[in-house]
């Protein structure tokens, strides 16, 4: 039995970024996304979510930052409990 699984971006995005976004959200899959920039990234999560109606979970933080990566990390296990993970961008 396969686990559920939820998508998980993080770091700026563009085009491509958002190409894939949409792809796995048009699927049915929950979105989680890190972005340093807050509007942009809050205005993301709304266009998906009212899209293809999926959970969106939007952390506003610097993938380069260690603490911010933490927070996310662990943000992720407690919102995502037992779910697989597809990066979209390394962590």
């Amino acid at each position: 039995m396969s686990r559920e699984k939820v998508c998980v971006h993080t770091g700026a995005i563009g085009h491509k970024e958002m190409l894939w976004l949409e792809k796995y959200a048009a699927q049915g899959f929950p979105i989680a996304l890190m972005d340093k920039n807050k509007q942009k990234g809050q205005r993301i999560k709304k266009e998906l979510e009212r899209a293809h109606h999926v959970s969106v979970f939007f952390f506003h933080g610097d993938v380069e930052s260690e603490e911010d990566r933490d927070l996310f990390q662990g943000a992720l296990q407690e919102i995502f409990r037992g779910m697989e993970y597809i990066f979209c961008s390394e962590m």
